[in-house]
């Protein structure tokens, strides 16, 4: 499907209220793009579609590096009626809401996502526009400690479109993040989305939002009269002061909330530098946080690889397997036993500091020995061209494998794994000789070392920033 003669939608990525998110090409430019189509409640309405189009003009106009671009907006003819989208920046990472699922962020980096996002919307609100839909899966990470903001614009033609349509002010999204004021259908400002800054920065914290319950209309009921729950009672290492800025935000009464998303946010830096926690400066592209300290730096970097996550289970078994094969000698040579021991213990040594170089260690014996005990040898299928074709193919796909890895800016075990079992299968068809064994300790090696000049290079890179940014000068709050 091509949209105006010029947007080729590739792949949908996801649904909503509001409409459907496809990946697309903008044909003309050559580039990526996101493109949203919207729901029919903007499609039949003319005056609608009208304040949809004014609203994602004015929407266009924001530039600061934390909100995804809107690149074009315009209609595309339907036998149901014109049907809108709009077409923005192609951002790559992981909302916020796919984030938690791994469970709540550290403190830091909670914390520090939330001056992101508030920075994003101190810009926004002086240029006279209120986001009214934060929530986590408005917010994507494009890296350890950026974000982009998506869909200003959006929430407020919907609003005024539910207005005209029902004769209701309320608005349209996830009752867990609506200020009081969007629930009443009263006037609203830009202090709404800070309320909903209140509610992410409980739910980044916790994993849960600040009012839950069975129903949506049980829910607006507690934003209108229940007090939150205690962050520091659902997570106790959580700073009083972190507490007290959400309870501010979380103010029934407009009044009694920050003035401005600046505010908040340097309450928020307040926090950080009275606890000794990394210092935040504007989270966006080439920005980087500041630690305070080297033991500080250090700590953090071995939380966040001991942080449960599925890479983190990968390198675990790829050890834990290494050392099983080393003891139950699934290759019969001298060498290997001892190897895939060193292997399992260098693999568990090495995963609080880099979980993709204990991918590397632990997981290669691994394969080695499952391509030992294949079928898959020359010797005994000889040199058959859909078996020549399988090796060649798994030596592309090992290749291709190692390449992902080394450019993924997460820690990327699945493509280590792939990367092993697919390069020892495709060496043990090929190399079937005496000498299969020394090219894999050969490989074994100096994937390793690769890898262990590839994590020190980032470390270096990291603190560099890190100190650089400690020798910038903070600006007046």
């Amino acid at each position: 499907m091509v949209l105006g003669g010029r947007y080729e939608l590739v792949e949908k990525l996801g649904q909503g209220g509001m409409g459907t998110v496809h990946r697309g090409v903008d044909q003309r430019l050559r580039r990526t793009v996101a493109v949203k189509l919207l729901s029919s409640a903007l499609a039949h309405d003319p005056q609608s579609r009208a304040r949809f189009r004014r609203e994602a003009h004015a929407a266009a106009a924001l530039n600061h590096p934390a909100v995804a671009t809107i690149h074009d907006v315009g209609e595309e003819s339907h036998p149901d009626g014109p049907w809108p989208y709009l077409v923005m920046e192609y951002v790559q990472g992981a909302t916020l809401a796919e984030a938690l699922r791994d469970g709540p962020l550290p403190v830091a980096d909670a914390v520090n996502v939330a001056c992101a996002v508030l920075d994003a919307l101190q810009h926004s609100h002086e240029c006279g526009i209120v986001h009214r839909d934060i929530k986590p899966s408005n917010i994507m990470l494009t890296g350890s400690d950026t974000v982009k903001v998506l869909d200003f614009g959006i929430a407020k033609a919907f609003t005024e479109t539910a207005t005209r349509i029902t004769g209701s002010g309320a608005a349209i999204g996830t009752p867990a993040y609506l200020s009081p004021e969007q629930i009443n259908g009263t006037e609203i400002d830009h202090r709404a989305d800070l309320y909903a800054m209140g509610c992410l920065l409980h739910e980044l914290l916790t994993g849960t939002p600040p009012f839950r319950g069975e129903s949506s209309f049980a829910i607006m009921h507690q934003h209108l009269f229940a007090a939150p729950e205690p962050v520091s009672r659902l997570r106790p290492q959580v700073p009083v002061a972190v507490e007290a800025v959400i309870l501010r935000a979380l103010g029934k009464d407009p009044e009694e909330r920050f003035a401005d998303a600046g505010e908040m946010r340097a309450a928020l830096a307040d926090v950080l530098i009275q606890t000794s926690m990394p210092t935040v400066q504007a989270t966006t592209p080439g920005s980087p946080v500041t630690r305070s300290g080297g033991r500080t730096a250090l700590r953090d970097t071995f939380r966040v690889s001991l942080r449960p996550s599925t890479d983190s289970a990968l390198a675990l078994l790829g050890c834990l397997l290494s050392l099983l094969c080393a003891r139950g000698r699934l290759v019969d040579t001298a060498h290997f036993g001892w190897v895939a021991m060193a292997a399992g213990v260098l693999g568990l040594v090495a995963l609080p500091w880099s979980t993709r170089l204990s991918c590397v260690v632990g997981w290669g014996p691994v394969a080695e020995a499952v391509a030992v005990n294949s079928e898959l040898r020359r010797a005994y299928v000889g040199w058959a061209y859909s078996y020549l074709a399988v090796a060649v193919l798994l030596a592309v796909a090992a290749v291709c494998c190692l390449v992902s890895a080394a450019r993924s800016k997460k820690r990327a075990a699945g493509s280590l794994v792939a990367f092993w079992f697919s390069a020892t299968a495709s060496i043990w068809y090929f190399l079937d000789d005496l000498h299969k064994l020394s090219v894999f300790y050969l490989l074994l090696s100096l994937v390793a070392m690769a890898t262990v000049s590839w994590e020190s290079v980032e470390l270096v890179r990291r603190q560099a920033l890190d100190g650089r940014a400690a020798r910038t000068p903070h600006p007046p709050a």
